[in-house]
C-alpha cells in the first residue's frame, strides 16, 4: 500500500523583523544600488509601492513589505528561501544603525488529506472531543494553538497553530513561528541587538526550516492510514 502523501500542497516562508524603519528607502533601485539584486533585474520587480508609510513589491517570487515598525519578506517558492534569507542579511548589514527589537521566522504549511475521516482524525488526535461532549453537540476542532520552546535553540518561544485550511478539501494548515525578543537588558546597544538579528539569520534559519517542516508533517499526517493499493 502506498504511503500517505506527506508533502504539503503549499508552503509559505517568511522572515519578520520589528524595529524603526524608513519604508521609502526599501525600493528595487536601493537593492540594486547596493548589489543585493542585479541592476538588470530591476524591471522584474512588479506591484511596486513606495511611500513614507509602506513600501511593497514582488521580485522573483519574494514579496517585500516594509512598514514603519515592521520589515517582512515572504515567499511561496521553496527554491527562493535561501535568497529570502540572504536579502534579509544584506538589508541589515547595510542598515547596521537601525534600531531593531525582535525577529521571527515563520512557516505555514497546507496539507490535503486523503479523506474526510483522515481530516477528522487530526482533530481527534490534537483536540480529543470527550471533554467537550458534555457541553457541545457534535464538537469539532476549530484550531489548536500551543506555545513553548525548542531544545538547543536561543529563541524566546515557539508558537504552533493547527487549523482547517480554508479553500482546500480535507485541508489542514500548520503555522509555526520562532520568535526572538532581542530588546533585552543584556543587549543594551543598537549594535548588540542588530548582531543578534544577524546571528539568528545566519546560524538558526536552516535548523528552523528543518524543524518546522518536519513538525508540520508530523502534526498533520501522523497516524493517518494509507489509502488505495499498489497496482
Amino acid at each position: 500500500m502506498p504511503a500517505v502523501q506527506r508533502e504539503p500542497e503549499q508552503q509559505v516562508f517568511s522572515v519578520v523583523i520589528l524595529g524603526n524603519f524608513n519604508p521609502k528607502i526599501f525600493h528595487p533601485f536601493w537593492y540594486a544600488q547596493n548589489e543585493l539584486i542585479a541592476e538588470q533585474e530591476i524591471d522584474e520587480a512588479d506591484d511596486v509601492l513606495s511611500s513614507s508609510e509602506v513600501s511593497m513589491f514582488n521580485w522573483h517570487g519574494i514579496h517585500f513589505q516594509i512598514e514603519q515598525h515592521r520589515f517582512g519578506l515572504t515567499t511561496k517558492d521553496a527554491a527562493q528561501v535561501p535568497q529570502l534569507r540572504d536579502l534579509a542579511i544584506g538589508s541589515f548589514s547595510l542598515l547596521e544603525h537601525t534600531p531593531l527589537s525582535a525577529i521571527g521566522f515563520n512557516l505555514e504549511s497546507r496539507f490535503q488529506l486523503p479523506s474526510r475521516d483522515a481530516w477528522n482524525s487530526v482533530g481527534d488526535r490534537l483536540a480529543p472531543k470527550d471533554q467537550w461532549r458534555s457541553v457541545l453537540e457534535d464538537p469539532g476542532m476549530l484550531s489548536v494553538a500551543m506555545l513553548g520552546k525548542r531544545k538547543n535553540c536561543s529563541a524566546d518561544r515557539i508558537s504552533i497553530r493547527v487549523a482547517p485550511a480554508s479553500g482546500l478539501e480535507n485541508g489542514v494548515v500548520v503555522g509555526i513561528n520562532q520568535h526572538y525578543n532581542i530588546e533585552t537588558e543584556q543587549r543594551v546597544t543598537i549594535a548588540d541587538r542588530n548582531n543578534e538579528v544577524m546571528r539568528a539569520l545566519k546560524d538558526d534559519w536552516k535548523s528552523f526550516r528543518n524543524y518546522a517542516e518536519s513538525t508540520a508533517v508530523s502534526l498533520a499526517c501522523d497516524g493517518i492510514e494509507p489509502t488505495g493499493t499498489e497496482s
